[in-house]
């Protein structure tokens, strides 16, 4: 039984039931410092594209990532931009354990699924997950790529959705960033989390990101148009949504 339990794959992480294109808005803060960010996601057959837009703070105004993922074929790429910038960049695979400039928000957390640079099947080992307060999940870590030599990425698993709730990344075994949720959201919205929180931990303290208002349907077609057209796509949809 646990080995069944042990193959069966998670869920898309951030999905919104039955949405398959969609976005919604998130805030957060550091200290007086307020934060909000835009997240878009559109689900094709075994492929997703993630965006995220910053609107505040106002030092990142106008900054996006782009994430795009093929599971079938295991692809993910990663492109950032932000408006010093002429051109968008793209990732290379070290950096994509780390946060978001000025950020605790992990690449990691926005995928849709598992990185598929990491090992193919979980690691016999012990994993520390006594931080989190999903000790039921059942964690499954994962070593890094050859790019980043003594790295492991310790997903948890929660029985009952299928979800991701709790991720810890490792280097050499010191803890270097963590995520967890905070709040599952309904349902019907797919169980897409009211809050979650993540941490530096050489930064220390945890930072708080809640999900403001409901997931929204945006227009498959406005992810083809490009960031500028989506962007405002996502704030039409959302403008009347805000708590």
């Amino acid at each position: 039984m646990e080995h069944v339990r042990m193959t069966r794959p998670a869920r898309p992480n951030l999905s919104a039931g039955g949405l398959t294109s969609y976005g919604f808005a998130i805030e957060a803060a550091i200290g007086r410092r307020p934060m909000r960010y835009l997240i878009g996601r559109r689900f094709s057959d075994h492929s997703a594209v993630t965006t995220l837009f910053v609107l505040h703070p106002q030092i990142l105004a106008g900054s996006h990532v782009w994430i795009t993922e093929n599971s079938a074929r295991g692809e993910c790429e990663v492109e950032t931009h932000i408006p010093t910038m002429r051109n968008s960049v793209r990732l290379v695979e070290r950096y994509l354990f780390d946060c978001l400039p000025l950020t605790d928000i992990g690449y990691l957390d926005l995928m849709a699924w598992r990185y598929p640079g990491l090992g193919a099947t979980p690691e016999d080992v012990e994993v520390d997950m006594s931080w989190s307060r999903w000790p039921a999940a059942e964690p499954r870590c994962y070593l890094g790529p050859v790019t980043t030599p003594g790295l492991t990425v310790t997903e948890a698993i929660d029985h009952e959705t299928g979800l991701v709730v709790a991720r810890a990344v490792e280097r050499l075994r010191i803890p270097f960033r963590r995520w967890e949720v905070v709040e599952m959201g309904r349902p019907d919205v797919g169980g897409l989390p009211e809050r979650v929180r993540a941490c530096r931990t050489r930064t220390g303290g945890w930072t708080d990101f809640r999900r403001v208002g409901e997931p929204v349907p945006v227009p498959q077609e406005a992810f083809d148009a490009g960031p500028a057209r989506l962007r405002e796509a996502l704030e039409r949809g959302l403008s009347g949504t805000a708590a």
